[in-house]
């Protein structure tokens, strides 16, 4: 049974751009256990020439579209060229919407993706260091132990962020069931996720 090990995953520092990644592939390995290949393989490349983002103010509806129409699964939101936050299909089509809606007193159409996205403040990156010997399931561990949806990937030289891993795709890879509740660093974290998970 394989023992896998956390990386030293940061806060995400503020202003962080989008750069091609700078670290050839390896070459890729076989085996009949998929998270002890390397990470590398399932990270999401970003190549900041080519990158395309949602507005602050795009609707919910035509996020939608855009994911949908471009075959990605996620995407992230800026303004001015600074990378706020990453919205995904899941998110979109989750209860979370309806949720949101609700509390703002309006309709789901009225939303736009600064009111659902995940703000990039509230994730991790590591570096792409790290992930020169970093298998798969280091990454998933990490993500777990961290309750992250998406960790950020940034390049050692810039701090530019040129990769990132889905949890739902960590899932599907390693094929097991894992602990998505993020851990409570503040009194406030415990009280809204009582609320948030309250029944209505």
């Amino acid at each position: 049974m394989n023992t896998f090990n956390r990386l030293n995953a940061l806060d995400v520092t503020a202003d962080v751009p989008v750069q091609a990644n700078p670290l050839l592939s390896a070459a890729e390995e076989n085996g009949l256990d998929r998270l002890s290949v390397s990470a590398q393989k399932y990270m999401h490349n970003l190549d900041g020439q080519s990158a395309v983002y949602l507005d602050l103010d795009t609707s919910v509806d035509d996020a939608t579209l855009v994911l949908n129409k471009t075959h990605v699964a996620s995407m992230f939101v800026a303004q001015d060229g600074v990378l706020l936050g990453i919205i995904s299909q899941a998110r979109l089509g989750s209860r979370h919407i309806l949720k949101e809606a609700q509390l703002r007193g309006c309709q789901r159409s009225d939303l736009v993706v600064s009111d659902v996205m995940l703000p990039l403040k509230t994730l991790k990156q590591i570096s792409l260091t790290d992930l020169r010997t970093a298998r798969s399931g280091d990454v998933l561990v990490t993500m777990e132990a961290h309750g992250l949806d998406y960790l950020l990937v940034t390049a050692p030289e810039t701090g530019r962020i040129c990769g990132y891993f889905d949890l739902v795709e960590l899932i599907k890879v390693g094929g097991r069931s894992v602990n998505q509740l993020r851990p409570a660093e503040h009194f406030n974290d415990i009280v809204v996720s009582v609320l948030h998970h309250s029944e209505r």
